[in-house]
C-alpha cells in the first residue's frame, strides 16, 4: 500500500517546485492574514477574554470537518471511472475514422 504522503507528492515530484513553492507560500499567507482580522475583530468586539475558552470546541469543529473532508476523497480517489480516459494516439485515430466515415459519407 502507497503511503498518503507519496501519492500527493508525486504529482510535483522532479518538477513544478514553483507550482508547490508558490501554493504554500500563498496559504501560509492567507493564514497569517486570516489570523490578523480574526484578532482585530475579536479586539473591535471586547471577545479577546471569551475567544481562548471556545478555541478548543472550533479546533475539534475543524478537525471533524477535516477528518469528513479527508474521508471524502479517499473514498472518491477509489471509485473507478466507468471507461478510461484515451491516450493522444487512441483520439488521433478515432478523429482520423470519423473523418473518413465523414468523407465516405458525403457529409
Amino acid at each position: 500500500m502507497n503511503p498518503l504522503w507519496n501519492n500527493l507528492y508525486d504529482s510535483f515530484k522532479d518538477r513544478r517546485y514553483g507550482a508547490l513553492f508558490l501554493s504554500a507560500f500563498v496559504v501560509l499567507l492567507g493564514l497569517l492574514i486570516l489570523g490578523i482580522a480574526i484578532c482585530a475583530i475579536l479586539r473591535e468586539l471586547n471577545l479577546v477574554e471569551y475567544f481562548p475558552k471556545a478555541l478548543p470546541g472550533i479546533i475539534i469543529l475543524g478537525l471533524a470537518w477535516g477528518f469528513l473532508k479527508f474521508r471524502q476523497a479517499r473514498i472518491r480517489s477509489r471509485e473507478r471511472p466507468l471507461r478510461g480516459s484515451l491516450s493522444r494516439d487512441e483520439l488521433r485515430v478515432a478523429r482520423s475514422k470519423l473523418m473518413k466515415d465523414q468523407s465516405r459519407n458525403g457529409l
